[in-house]
């Protein structure tokens, strides 16, 4: 009995080496975690409902041709009080230097949409204050369900209808399509033929494009559409989203185009 006595503490070393290992890998995992932290607010000082949630995502948006990708979620039951406060939890590992991060919320009552960030905040991560991200208060005629509801900023659209006309992109072309990024103000996309940019200023729900210019390539079958795209974007006085759709009308009310958000193959 007291030959085994040598291996049997070999043995448990070896396990206890391999617990200590794991308890460092753990710790080198879960140092990557960062928490961001962010307020909420809006000008109406109306009492939430009980039911209320607010949630919040980080949001890296560099990339003007893809979806945004989602680095954080935040969620926040029964908030009772304006400013909301919130923390959210992401990988540390993930942020790059040069790309471009924003936070974008909204507060749900079941179903129903009650407030929208219009804009997107964008993010400092060298700044230690919170971010703030301000709310507007969705009218009840305009109350889409909250899985429907897609936000105007740092979002792909693809257009679908121009005028009266619907419009399908022949196969194997480049779809027209537009992106509002929050950080600078500035609108990018492409018109059928051409890249475009230009700015735009947001106010609620009014909208309004400005110095847009695109390359100067000729191309065949698509020079007709971007310029009568150009055309459209120019007369856009306001902006309202319904369903998956984001219209964009004139100063009288007019849809002048149409667009779906569109998904990155």
């Amino acid at each position: 009995m007291t030959k085994q006595q040598p291996a049997i503490s070999a043995y448990r070393r070896s396990w206890i080496w391999i617990a200590m290992l794991a308890s460092a890998y753990t710790v080198e995992v879960t140092a990557a975690d960062a928490t961001l932290a962010g307020i909420a607010t809006y000008r109406e000082r109306t009492t939430l409902p009980a039911a209320a949630v607010l949630e919040a995502t980080l949001e890296d948006i560099s990339r003007a041709d893809a979806p945004a990708i989602v680095l954080g979620k935040a969620r926040v039951a029964s908030p009772q009080r304006i400013p909301i406060k919130f923390s959210i939890i992401y990988d540390a590992k993930r942020i790059v230097a040069n790309h471009r991060y924003v936070v974008r919320a909204r507060i749900t009552n079941g179903e129903q949409l009650l407030f929208v960030s219009d804009s997107a905040a964008a993010v400092d991560f060298s700044q230690s204050s919170p971010v703030e991200v301000v709310l507007r208060r969705i009218g009840t005629e305009e109350m889409p369900s909250t899985s429907a509801v897609l936000a105007l900023e740092n979002t792909n659209w693809r257009l679908t209808t121009l005028g009266k006309q619907s419009f399908v992109a022949a196969e194997q072309k480049r779809e027209p399509f537009i992106r509002l990024q929050s950080g600078d103000k500035s609108v990018v996309g492409f018109g059928g033929c051409n890249q475009m940019m230009g700015g735009y200023t947001l106010n609620g729900d009014k909208l309004a494009f400005s110095q847009l210019a695109g390359t100067m390539m000729a191309c065949q079958g698509g020079m007709e559409t971007e310029s009568a795209f150009h055309a459209a974007l120019g007369k856009v006085a306001r902006w309202r989203i319904g369903g998956q759709q984001l219209e964009l009308l004139d100063s009288s009310g007019i849809t002048l185009a149409r667009f779906e958000q569109r998904i990155a193959k």
